[in-house]
């Protein structure tokens, strides 16, 4: 063996070290939406938040994250605490409820969307335009791929 790293094990080295940093820059700019936010919870509260005004059932957002309904319903309970959602009727289902954001989720959402949209401009801002090009499409190559793994 020449002690070499294969090249597969570099991208699983450098996307953990870049999503540990991304992980903690979130969890810093959490705290702006509600000091409680922890960044499970918060994945649950950016579903809500992009289903928009036709609401989410708590189940369908349980398995598009990919976790126990329970670990969903508990989450969602804390977002309603802090003020975030609200359940209302489904009106295609009388026994299930929606779950929609409140307009101040909307904005914190919209506020760390933009704060990041920001520092990412910022991390490439030395890029060529090139490279920036082929990283976003690898990038969706690769996401696109990522459901395979599961």
């Amino acid at each position: 063996m020449t002690g070499e790293i294969p090249s597969f094990a570099d991208v699983e080295v450098e996307l953990t070290r870049f999503i540990r940093r991304v992980r903690v820059t979130s969890m810093r700019r959490l705290e702006r939406i509600d000091p409680k936010l922890d960044y499970g919870t918060f994945m649950f509260l950016v579903g809500i938040v992009d289903a928009g005004d036709d609401g989410v059932r708590a189940s369908e957002l349980a398995d598009s994250l990919g976790v126990h309904k329970s670990t969903a319903s508990r989450s969602v309970a804390l977002l309603e605490r802090m003020g975030l959602v609200r359940r209302e009727p489904d009106p295609d289902d009388g026994r299930a409820q929606l779950l929609i954001a409140e307009p101040v989720a909307v904005t914190g959402i919209a506020t760390y969307r933009e704060d990041v949209s920001v520092r990412i401009a910022e991390l490439l801002s030395g890029w060529e335009p090139r490279e920036i090009s082929e990283f976003a499409r690898s990038l969706a190559r690769l996401n696109a791929g990522g459901d395979t793994l599961a």
